[in-house]
C-alpha cells in the first residue's frame, strides 16, 4: 500500500512538473545584426574612397506559447538595423557622395524544439518564417567648387518579402516567472544583384541576441 501511495505522489509531482511548463510567455531582445553590404570595389581610381557598415543594433518583441516540456510556439516584431555602403569622391575638380541604406523589419512566426537539461536551463532550436519589409534609400550629390555647380538627389523603394530563418538559443530561469535568454539566428535574404551580376549583400542575417521572458 505504502508502494502504491508513493508512486501515487511522484506520478503527481511529475504531472505537475510537465504541467508547470506549459503557458503563454512574453518575450523581448536585443541583439546585433552582422547583415553587411559589399563594399564597392574603388581600387585603382584615383579620387574615390568606399565604406559599409552593418546593420547593428536590433529589437525583438513578440509572445509565445508553451504546449509543452519539448515545443512552443512564438510570434514576434523586430526590426533588425539599417546597412549602408557608399562612395566618396574627392578630386582637385570635383567633389561627390552617393550613400546607400538598407532597413529590415518582420513580423515573424516561429517554432521552437526545446530540450531541458537542468529543471533551470533550457536548449532550444527554432525555424522561423518571417515577412520582411525593406526600405532602400539612397542620396547622392556632387559640386563643381570652380563653377559654383551644386546638385543633390535622393530616391527610396520598398519591398516586402517572405524568408526562412533557424536559431539556436539557451534559457535560464530565473525564477517561476522569469527567464533569460540568448541565441544566434540566421536569416536568409534575397538575393540582390547589381547590373553586372554582383551580390549587393555580402551574406544573410546573422544575429546575436540576448533578452528576457516572462510567463504568465
Amino acid at each position: 500500500m505504502k508502494k502504491i501511495i508513493a508512486a501515487s505522489v511522484l506520478s503527481l509531482a511529475a504531472l505537475s512538473a510537465h504541467a508547470a511548463e506549459q503557458g503563454a510567455y512574453l518575450f523581448g531582445n536585443l541583439g546585433y545584426n552582422f547583415a553587411k553590404p559589399k563594399k564597392l570595389d574603388t581600387q585603382g581610381v584615383e579620387g574615390l574612397s568606399a565604406s559599409h557598415s552593418a546593420a547593428g543594433a536590433s529589437w525583438e518583441l513578440g509572445g509565445g506559447y508553451r504546449f509543452n516540456d519539448h515545443f512552443a510556439l512564438e510570434a514576434s516584431y523586430a526590426d533588425f538595423g539599417k546597412a549602408k555602403t557608399s562612395v566618396a569622391a574627392r578630386t582637385d575638380d570635383i567633389n561627390g557622395n552617393v550613400g546607400v541604406s538598407l532597413e529590415a523589419t518582420a513580423l515573424r512566426l516561429a517554432a521552437v524544439g526545446i530540450l531541458p537539461v537542468t529543471s533551470e536551463l533550457d536548449l532550444f532550436g527554432k525555424v522561423t518564417l518571417n515577412q520582411m519589409y525593406f526600405n532602400a534609400s539612397a542620396n547622392a550629390s556632387a559640386s563643381i567648387p570652380a563653377l559654383g555647380f551644386e546638385t543633390a538627389g535622393s530616391g527610396s523603394e520598398k519591398q516586402n518579402r517572405l524568408r526562412p530563418g533557424i536559431g539556436l538559443g539557451a534559457a535560464y530561469k530565473i525564477n517561476k516567472q522569469l527567464s533569460l535568454r540568448g541565441e544566434y539566428e540566421y536569416v536568409s535574404l534575397p538575393n540582390w544583384t547589381l547590373p553586372n551580376g554582383a551580390s549587393v549583400m555580402q551574406n544573410g542575417m546573422h544575429i546575436v541576441k540576448a533578452g528576457i521572458s516572462y510567463r504568465f
